[in-house]
């Protein structure tokens, strides 16, 4: 889930103790572009599909095939490739070594 925060001061206060949300309690942190360690506000990058790494946002990825309806996601005809490390594997994968390598160092900045 992707909540934006207009207010610096809330936005602080989120991060430090969460959002409760119908109830339920979530933690918060700052949403992360495909590239991981920065935040999508310092991102030079050109955009990026997660599905096949090619220059389009994900959600107008398509398979390019006529016959194929799919849309938004990867079919059997996609070639799936990580942007991040160029493994099988979407770039938002929790199993991506640059993520376990960005949420590593991440952790020892704590």
């Amino acid at each position: 889930m992707v909540i934006t925060l207009v207010e610096k001061d809330t936005t602080e206060k989120v991060l430090r103790s969460g959002i409760s949300l119908f109830g339920w309690q979530f933690k918060a942190q700052r949403y992360l572009c495909l590239t991981f360690s920065h935040h999508t506000t310092q991102c030079t990058s050109t955009i990026h599909c997660a599905i096949c790494t090619k220059a389009h946002p994900t959600h107008l990825h398509s398979c390019g095939r006529s016959q194929c309806p799919t849309s938004s996601k990867a079919c059997l005809h996609t070639t799936i490739k990580c942007n991040n490390c160029n493994e099988p594997h979407l770039a938002t994968s929790k199993e991506c070594t640059t993520y376990i390598n960005a949420q590593q160092a991440a952790a020892e900045r704590r």
